[in-house]
């Protein structure tokens, strides 16, 4: 039998050829096609939305089968695992491919730009960024000092050498500094005054920020700001004082008790997890939002902000919904007016709505144009 090594070109061309029929430039496959993805993935795991469990993979395993295995699933057009927490929950992984090369289209990269990505993980994204504009003009940093390296190991080994900085990533890297694109390769409630400082006067910044996508570009008077190509879910940016998201059993358990406000509220019918977490995230960084359902119902939302102790359960069973809010932050009061902007808008896509962001650090939510502001973040 052909061992799994001697068919790495043809697992690399594998993903190519998947790559280019579904995304409109063939310039990114191809470099997709040149770069080991194994090697910065050697063990990681699958998940299978339907079980809810993860296959694991290992492309050393002595076994000839599960090696083939794991090297396919390394090649396959899926988000790999690479790294658990002590309680079982991911918290890095190489994206998957096609996510990978839309964001890399997105970036608009040309010959000269000198480009940082936030975020090393596995190094693997690094690798194809050098290999586009070369080793000279990426930076890639990352707070995971075991991560760094990992990540240089596998840059050795395949023969990629970009400069790879070990440090918080929300402080950018000044030393390398300015910078015509910036890429986040994991997601932020708020971008980093840094990024806007190390940023060229024509540059940009792509990165996701609560749930979805954006690509901010320099104005002249020293903001970025951009649309929402897309929905996407990245693990959160491990700042130094970085602290995790609350379990869903915590954030159940927090909004379970008595509130100091209840009453009834308009609740647009049909609100989805998916655009009622993309707002959330938006007003109150850091914070939680999930949902009890019923025959496939959403029966109830809950939504904490652990900085401030503030929460909200909104009860959706009887119309009006009842919604039940404790803190110093009246959180419903914050959301209540985009939901409504949404709702009158037609429902709009997250795609019809942009992100700007000063000089001095304000987020303006917008819908269709930075003119017309939605909240002020």
């Amino acid at each position: 039998m052909t061992t799994p090594h001697q068919d790495i070109p043809a697992l690399r061309a594998g993903l190519a050829d998947q790559l280019a029929a579904e995304l409109p430039s063939r310039t990114w496959p191809e470099v997709f096609r040149v770069v080991d993805r194994h090697v910065f993935a050697p063990r990681f795991a699958l998940f299978d939305p339907v079980t809810g469990s993860f296959t694991h993979y290992d492309v050393h395993d002595p076994d000839p089968v599960r090696r083939a295995e794991a090297m396919a699933a390394a090649y396959s057009n899926d988000t790999l695992i690479t790294r658990f927490d002590d309680d079982g929950n991911p918290i890095s992984s190489s994206t998957e491919p096609s996510m990978m090369a839309s964001m890399l289209a997105a970036l608009d990269l040309r010959p000269g730009h000198r480009v940082l990505e936030v975020g090393t993980g596995t190094g693997y994204n690094a690798a194809l960024l050098a290999r586009f504009v070369g080793d000279e003009q990426v930076t890639t940093i990352d707070v995971d000092g075991e991560l760094i390296n990992t990540a240089r190991a596998a840059l050795d080994v395949t023969g990629y050498a970009p400069t790879v900085v070990c440090g918080d990533g929300a402080a950018g890297v000044p030393e390398r500094a300015p910078f015509d694109r910036i890429m986040a390769t994991c997601g932020v409630d708020r971008v980093p005054g840094a990024w806007l400082d190390q940023l060229t006067a024509d540059g940009a910044i792509l990165v996701t920020v609560s749930t979805g996508i954006a690509l901010l570009r320099r104005a002249p008077d020293g903001a970025v700001h951009g649309r929402f190509l897309g929905a996407a879910g990245f693990m959160p940016l491990r700042s130094h004082g970085y602290q995790p998201r609350w379990s869903g059993r915590r954030v159940l358990e927090e909004t379970g008790g008595s509130a100091d406000d209840t009453r009834s509220v308009t609740v647009p019918k049909g609100l989805e997890l998916s655009t009622a977490a993309f707002f959330t995230s938006l007003i109150a960084e850091h914070g939680r939002l999930v949902f009890l359902g019923e025959d496939e119902q959403v029966v109830s939302y809950r939504w904490v902000h652990p900085a401030s102790g503030s929460w909200v359960r909104v009860d959706l069973g009887e119309h009006p919904a009842t919604v039940h809010q404790a803190g110093s932050r009246r959180l419903w009061d914050e959301v209540e007016p985009v939901l409504e902007t949404w709702d009158v808008a037609g429902r709009p896509e997250i795609d019809r709505y942009g992100l700007t962001v000063t000089t001095d650090g304000r987020h303006v939510l917008w819908l269709d144009s930075p003119e017309h502001h939605i909240t002020a973040l």
